[in-house]
């Protein structure tokens, strides 16, 4: 692919530049635009020149957000923009492929609080957030390229629709061409590669066309089971990971072979009015992960009200996927003490009295088991900031944990009587099958596996390798939220 690649500044930073945007780059030899590629979006907006914007929220969804209904309405605005979880999914025989990018600039609500962070993670001006890949499944390590934030959108597309030109975005290499005896190795004529790339977790974007310097770029089919339904807050959404593919819905997505939405939202609590169906082009979800509930810490909140927040939310989720298993992920009370006037330390309890109630609706319909989990414990060394957000390391912790606990879902005594292994036949996690079909092989919950997978996702949680938590050194550079700042607003 033609190598005029100019540098730009994006916020005193060099980013990646495009070809032709030094005006004299040798087209590409093949390409598609992006709206063919886009994975873990819910809606895809139109722009000129077949740009494309994902959202992973629906516009019913966008609007909740923003709404009174919202505790941080402004907020919450800013953070359903960015592409947390969404991938551009595609195979390729090329070595190089370019994609056309346009990035946001970060959130105001997230630029403000950078300070926070921990020295040890990184500095505020540091790069924390960008674009990541796998090559034929296997994760490039350390490979965060940040796109451009070209000022305008006018700007960006300007030169693409003339002349054949192309506007600014990324190149990533996939891997060397590798000569044959004597023989030079030509692109398009190697291996071909499955690639998914990994845009911002925290910051939007807009698409326009990938090329590469092999034969083809064409989509592939979702060859996932299902969908992984991730409803959190800043953690789930990858605030301090640095790498979107880091994040522990990625991980734990990626894992158990599923597709994955992330409808998860920095500062974000139980807001019922914000969680919506699924689109019909969307796989149905597999399993669906509540990770929500520990920003009540930074707000005067009465425990009644909370109560109601948590039930209403808990049941709508209920209401819209009956059929599917649900993990609700208990925040840690912690050392930090709560505002003034926050009902926070009762919140555990709220969640787990909820969570008995969706349990009562379900057991009578031998509907899929509800598990109730608490966080995992992160150690000083896995968090970046004083308000608990992991690095990549403690990422991987919490999907390590995730993947080891949802077995449990198979318990047949947990999906009737809420209680795991009460039965005493569940080889509580041993993976040994015990008698009358309970235990690691037997069903997911007593209502069988969910009709859109193949396989329960609790065959695929016994299949899938463990993640490795990198080291603390090793920890990609990340940022922080401080709701104390984004109250400050």
């Amino acid at each position: 692919m033609g190598a005029g690649t100019g540098e730009t500044e994006r916020d005193g930073g060099p980013v990646v530049g495009a070809p032709g945007a030094a005006g004299a780059a040798a087209e590409p030899s093949c390409c598609a635009y992006a709206r063919e590629l886009v994975h873990g979006a819910i809606e895809l907006e139109e722009l000129p020149y077949s740009w494309v914007r994902p959202w992973r929220f629906s516009a019913a969804q966008r609007r909740a957000l923003a709404s009174c209904l919202a505790w941080y309405p402004g907020i919450y605005r800013q953070m359903a923009t960015c592409t947390a979880g969404v991938r551009l999914e595609f195979e390729t025989d090329a070595s190089e492929v370019f994609i056309e990018v346009r990035t946001d600039r970060e959130p105001r609500a997230t630029r403000n609080v950078l300070a926070g962070m921990k020295p040890q993670v990184g500095e505020a001006a540091s790069a924390h957030d960008g674009f990541s890949f796998d090559v034929d499944g296997r994760h490039r390590d350390g490979v965060v390229q940040l796109g451009p934030v070209a000022g305008s959108y006018a700007a960006a597309v300007g030169a693409a629709g003339s002349g054949g030109q192309w506007a600014a975005g990324i190149t990533l290499e996939l891997g060397e061409l590798k000569a044959r005896g004597n023989l030079v190795a030509l692109p398009g004529f190697g291996q071909s590669h499955r690639v998914c790339v990994w845009l911002p977790a925290l910051r939007g974007c807009e698409l326009g066309r990938v090329a590469g310097n092999g034969t083809f770029v064409r989509p592939v089919g979702d060859c996932a089971a299902g969908t992984l339904l991730v409803l959190g807050d800043s953690v789930a959404q990858g605030f301090t990971t640095g790498d979107p593919a880091l994040a522990w819905p990625s991980v734990v997505a990626r894992e158990l072979g599923l597709s994955l939405v992330n409808q998860s939202v920095g500062a974000q609590v139980f807001q019922e009015s914000a969680v919506g169906a699924l689109p019909s082009g969307v796989a149905a979800p597999a399993l669906v992960i509540v990770a929500l509930g520990a920003n009540y810490r930074y707000g005067r909140c009465n425990e009644r009200v909370v109560a109601r927040e948590i039930a209403a939310h808990l049941e709508r989720v209920d209401e819209l996927w009956p059929n599917v298993p649900l993990v609700v992920l208990r925040p840690h009370v912690g050392s930090r003490e709560p505002v003034a006037g926050s009902c926070f330390e009762r919140v555990p309890a709220l969640i787990d009295e909820a969570v008995a109630r969706v349990r009562g609706r379900r057991m009578p319909a031998s509907a899929p088991a509800v598990l109730s989990l608490a966080t995992p414990w992160l150690d000083d060394r896995l968090i970046s900031d004083e308000d608990g957000h992991p690095t990549a390391a403690g990422d991987a912790v919490i999907a390590r944990f995730l993947l080891g606990e949802l077995p449990k879902l198979e318990c047949r005594c947990l999906a009737e009587t809420g209680r795991y292994g009460r039965c005493g036949a569940c080889g509580h996690g041993t993976g040994e099958r015990a008698a009358g079909g309970h235990g690691a092989g037997g069903k997911l919950g007593a209502g069988g596996t969910h009709a859109a997978a193949p396989k329960s996702v609790t065959e695929h949680a016994r299949g899938a390798k463990t993640p490795v938590a990198p080291s603390v050194d090793d920890t990609p550079i990340g940022q922080t939220i401080s709701m104390f700042s984004l109250l400050d607003e």
